[in-house]
């Protein structure tokens, strides 16, 4: 009989879902409660409102997305563990046959919890790094004895032997402290992954914005970690026939609010479908539709940008900060542009 490695199979189906425009995945948050208050985060709340999904209306909606063939579920919140049923999401979940993920701040990942998990059978776990220390740990958590509760998380995961990323997002705060959270992460011999987009909260709220790297901070640190970034190798440039939400919203994934509406993204609250009253295979066709006929106005240059190819702006990052997706954010425009440069003089063909 014929195998193949778990991520060819998942990666053949991605291309299947985005060949027939189905969705493949979904990002679901269970909740905005959360037991940090990170200075950096984008939760409108941190606090779990009265008009979050019951239990029953979330496994009613794990239901529909088990029936529009959607294959993978990523939970998340806030902290998708302070929600006391969260034991049975996740049985609900499996049963349905979805692949499950969880991301989440390792604060209570219990021996009993982590048992729970490789139960389930969770695919994947994906937790937060704020820091390698105490001191910078919870000077972005907020939270007095976080950074005890997260080692002790992260040690439990560990122990459970779960496939486990650990991903940091680099700030103002913490950036100093990147390789020592890579050498504590792989010394657990987990995978650690780094992040230097930090955007306004959801509500338009740009006060996380404040701890936001500068272009050329965030240009040493991918020099220093990324080993490609030395190979001299040039990037391919963007095709301009590209449209003009390229990213895989609305294509193959969805989101959920913890207040049942469906939109393109976490990160993209849009168009705020309403599933306590509607059906998920009637919001994803809006989805479609809102993607389909989104259209830029006189303010798009992207087609006509020297240095689009290096450019990580996406639309979401435009409309979150200016309400227009056809903007271009300097920030985003200065980082591209000191990419470029950087690549220019790594480049082996450049003249010597």
């Amino acid at each position: 009989m014929k195998t193949i490695a778990s991520a060819d199979f998942l990666d053949a189906l991605s291309t299947r879902a985005a060949q027939g425009r189905r969705p493949e995945g979904v990002t679901f948050e269970l909740t905005y409660g959360c037991n940090l208050r990170c200075v950096h985060c984008y939760n409108p709340t941190h606090r779990a409102l009265p008009q979050e999904l019951t239990t029953s209306e979330i496994c009613s909606l794990l239901d529909q997305i088990a029936e529009l063939g959607v294959l993978t579920v990523t939970f998340t919140g806030g902290e998708p563990s302070v929600r006391p049923d969260i034991e049975q999401v996740l049985r609900h979940a499996r049963g349905q046959g979805l692949v499950i993920q969880l991301l989440t701040n390792a604060t209570r990942m219990t021996p009993s919890f982590v048992t729970v998990l490789r139960e389930v059978g969770v695919a994947q776990v994906n937790v937060s790094i704020y820091g390698a220390t105490e001191a910078t740990y919870e000077r972005m958590t907020g939270v007095a004895g976080s950074y005890r509760q997260f080692r002790q998380g992260l040690a439990s995961l560990a122990d459970g032997q779960l496939p486990v990323t650990v991903r940091m997002p680099v700030t103002t705060i913490n950036h100093e402290e990147i390789h020592a959270c890579r050498q504590l992460v792989e010394s657990l011999r987990m995978k650690f992954q780094y992040c230097l987009e930090i955007m306004t909260s959801i509500t338009g709220d740009p006060t996380p914005l404040q701890y936001r790297l500068d272009p050329e901070r965030k240009v040493r640190i991918d020099q220093e970690l990324l080993s490609y970034r030395t190979t001299g190798q040039p990037e391919a440039s963007c095709s301009t026939q590209q449209p003009f939400i390229e990213c895989a919203c609305g294509q193959t994934r969805f989101a959920i609010t913890p207040y049942g509406e469906m939109n393109l993204c976490t990160a993209f609250p849009i168009p705020r479908y309403d599933l306590r009253t509607g059906m998920m295979k009637e919001g994803w066709e809006i989805l479609k539709h809102t993607v389909d006929h989104a259209h830029p106005n006189q303010r798009y240059e992207c087609p006509t940008c020297d240095v689009r190819s290096h450019c990580r702006q996406g639309r979401s990052d435009a409309w979150l900060e200016t309400g227009d997706m056809s903007s271009c954010i300097p920030h985003f425009k200065e980082w591209a542009e000191l990419e470029h440069r950087t690549h220019a003089l790594l480049d082996p063909r450049r003249p010597h």
